[in-house]
């Protein structure tokens, strides 16, 4: 919401908002002369033409009540998104379950590098501009696209990245077939002469294979753009060869970890050639770019315990975060894994693949769930996460507060150990005082 404000001020639009806590984010709005009001009053939307709202407000606030009250135009952040970008001549939009804000930020990146002065709207902070969202011309608006309530159906790009496709967000699509579905819908909504690039690896993701205006990227000859001799140059860091329509292109070495962005990159390389940036410009990029913030990020280092934070809120994603711990650990050393749930409907429709995933894991801690948008009663809590987790790892245990968690987590660490702090809700307080050393409030 706050990168798509500014970008609705640089087309001379007058932007306000509101939001419940105060936040670097505001204070970057407040720079740029974007008034937002602490607290959700009725009050705030007068004067407004039109009102824009997220997915994580429930019809009950009161702004949303008000506008509705005083007649207003009231449309969803999705469908401004849309709205926004619309107005480019090249949309290149980044979808899918896993991996969407670093490949977004790998691609600006590249963009960046090239000098094509790219418009970008990003879903976390890229490190490199130290802003989720970069101001360019019209010719290229790149966009992260999430699917949670077919939101991402209101974009209609010219390159449609569809990373991987898996079970989420299940209180709305039901089940993986409705999540398939709702990517297939997604995939047709592509811009005629566009191209759709989705992983050959990625088995959900057949349907869409079979388009006509669908290519590939993945590990091997039958995609066309592929890896080949991938290696762990250091622990955690991968180095692999590029080739595109069996041709070598040159070798990549990530300057980020986890294996798991080889793919990631790959859809980079596609969109770089696609858009007719040169190899060696794609391969500055990707080597040089430094990542995300809240994406496997070390936050700190004490005690000779490394300390990562990531923005994991589904099993996949922890399954790959305690991966990369366990490339990173020393031969003594223990992971210590701090989670906080993200929603109750989540944590109740993936219980089970949640406690597994947990499995590489020496300590488990559990925060309260973030609630975003949601009620207790619509799912489940840390407490019955923390019966089925401890199937899989021997110590669990659910705090209450950020400051106990703290405690603990500097009573156990030790030489050696890997602390994950995951969770995409208010646990970066957490990462916070770890990063400073120190207990808040």
């Amino acid at each position: 919401m706050s990168a798509l404000a500014q970008l609705l001020k640089r087309d001379g639009f007058y932007v306000q908002g509101s939001d419940e806590t105060f936040s670097a984010e505001i204070k970057k709005l407040a720079k740029k002369k974007i008034r937002v009001f602490l607290g959700q009053k009725k009050e705030n939307v007068l004067g407004a033409d039109i009102v824009v709202y997220s997915s994580a407000i429930r019809e009950d606030n009161p702004e949303l009540l008000a506008a509705k009250a005083f007649g207003l135009v009231i449309i969803k952040r999705a469908q401004l998104l849309g709205a926004i970008a619309s107005g480019y001549k090249n949309v290149i939009a980044i979808a899918g379950s896993h991996g969407k804000t670093t490949t977004t930020a790998m691609i600006a990146e590249m963009f960046i590098v090239a000098g094509l002065k790219p418009t970008v709207h990003i879903g976390g902070v890229l490190k490199s501009i130290n802003s989720n969202v970069l101001v360019g011309n019209k010719r290229f608006f790149i966009t992260e696209n999430c699917e949670y309530m077919d939101n991402f159906l209101y974009v209609s790009p010219d390159i449609s990245v569809i990373l991987n496709i898996d079970k989420d967000h299940l209180d709305y699509f039901g089940d993986i077939e409705g999540v398939r579905s709702s990517f297939l819908k997604y995939a047709k909504n592509t811009r005629e002469g566009g191209l759709n690039l989705i992983c050959g690896q990625d088995k959900n993701s057949a349907e869409i294979k079979e388009l006509e205006n669908t290519a590939s990227f993945g590990l091997d000859k039958t995609n066309d753009v592929y890896a080949k001799n991938i290696v762990e140059y250091k622990p955690g860091f991968y180095a692999f060869d590029a080739y595109f329509a069996r041709c070598k292109l040159g070798k990549i070495k990530l300057g980020i970890i986890g294996e798991h962005n080889v793919f990631n990159a790959l859809a980079a390389v596609f969109v770089g050639l696609l858009c007719g940036i040169e190899f060696d410009k794609i391969k500055q990029a990707i080597e040089n770019f430094s990542g995300v913030k809240r994406r496997s990020e070390k936050i700190a280092e004490i005690n000779e315990t490394q300390i990562f934070h990531d923005y994991a809120h589904h099993p996949k994603q922890i399954e790959s975060m305690i991966e990369v711990a366990k490339r990173l650990k020393k031969d003594s050393g223990r992971i210590i894994t701090v989670f906080e749930p993200h929603t109750f409907s989540r944590t109740k429709y993936l219980l089970d693949d949640f406690a597994k995933s947990f499995s590489g894991s020496d300590y488990l801690i559990l925060a309260p769930v973030y609630s975003a948008r949601e009620k207790a009663s619509e799912g489940l809590t840390s407490n019955e996460l923390k019966i089925e987790a401890k199937k899989y790892v021997k110590n669990v245990e659910v705090m209450e507060t950020y400051n106990e968690i703290y405690s603990k987590v500097m009573e156990l660490s030790k030489n050696g150990d890997i602390v994950l702090i995951l969770g995409a809700g208010s646990i970066e307080k957490l990462a916070q005082m770890l990063k400073n050393n120190k207990t808040k409030n």
